[in-house]
């Protein structure tokens, strides 16, 4: 099977942009914001506390591919495939809680590791000879979000960016003799960009800890991949001679329990 080259496939490109944005971040939370000054139109901007924490939970990955011609269903165009995926998901997450005027805000960054992979044999429904496959490797989300405290406990929301680590394959098996074709599989490894939104609760749970509850949605849109590369069939009937696209949509639920830490640098 050969791998197809995708802008930002490199993992490690994808990695030394993750330090970089996490080490902006550091220096931002922990910087000496601006304070208001005599001008009395200037927002009152105060830092309130640097947090740290684990977490361990529930995630599902959901995949589409849209057989956008009806290659592999023959004359079927748009003909769609759904596989899915949950387990365990787990990783570490830092942030920081802000006011402006009475308004209290929070950012935060997390890194989530998990080992979801899922796979349908339904691409082509009559021979059963063609196998796509998602596998879910990691993803980091930057957020800001608000919050409001009723008593000792607090609601919060976020959303912002999302990045994932999203290997996708299709495998066709030719009969006979037994073979993949190379020709009509691909597999990639790619970091894909997009958005993610989520809402939890904190209550304290002991001195200086905090236990949270959350759930949160990502969402990576969709990629597009070719097939038929060679062009030698045609993508559906009465259609010329060429590549033929799949897309493939991705999105990702989370739902966690986080114990986390206050503290000061």
């Amino acid at each position: 099977m050969e791998e197809q080259p995708r802008l930002g496939s490199g993992q490690g490109a994808a990695w030394y942009r993750v330090v970089l944005a996490f080490a902006a971040f550091l220096i931002l939370v922990n910087g000496d914001p601006a304070r208001a000054g005599s001008d009395d139109t200037a927002l009152d901007f105060e830092w309130a506390e640097t947090y740290a924490g684990v977490f361990a939970g529930y995630g599902r990955m959901n995949t589409r591919l849209v057989d956008v011609d009806g290659f592999a269903n023959w004359g079927n165009p748009g003909s769609g495939s759904n596989y899915n995926d949950d387990g365990f998901a787990g990783g570490v997450l830092v942030g920081k809680k802000f006011g402006i005027g009475r308004v209290p805000f929070r950012i935060e960054v997390d890194g989530t590791f998990g080992d979801l992979s899922a796979d349908t044999n339904t691409l082509d429904p009559e021979g059963l000879d063609e196998t796509a496959k998602a596998e879910f490797r990691w993803s980091i989300t930057t957020r800001a979000g608000i919050e409001q405290a009723i008593g000792q406990t607090t609601f919060f929301a976020t959303g912002g960016l999302a990045i994932a680590r999203i290997a996708n394959s299709v495998t066709d098996i030719d009969f006979p003799p037994t073979r993949v074709d190379p020709d009509d599989s691909f597999r990639d490894s790619s970091t894909e960009i997009g958005w993610v939104i989520g809402a939890g609760v904190e209550t304290p749970l002991a001195a200086d800890w905090i236990l949270r509850f959350e759930g949160s949605y990502l969402d990576f849109g969709s990629s597009s991949y070719n097939v038929n590369r060679s062009g030698n069939n045609s993508c559906g009937p009465g259609n010329p001679r060429r590549p033929c696209p799949y897309h493939v949509e991705h999105n990702l639920t989370l739902v966690r329990l986080a114990i986390i830490h206050p503290f000061s640098w």
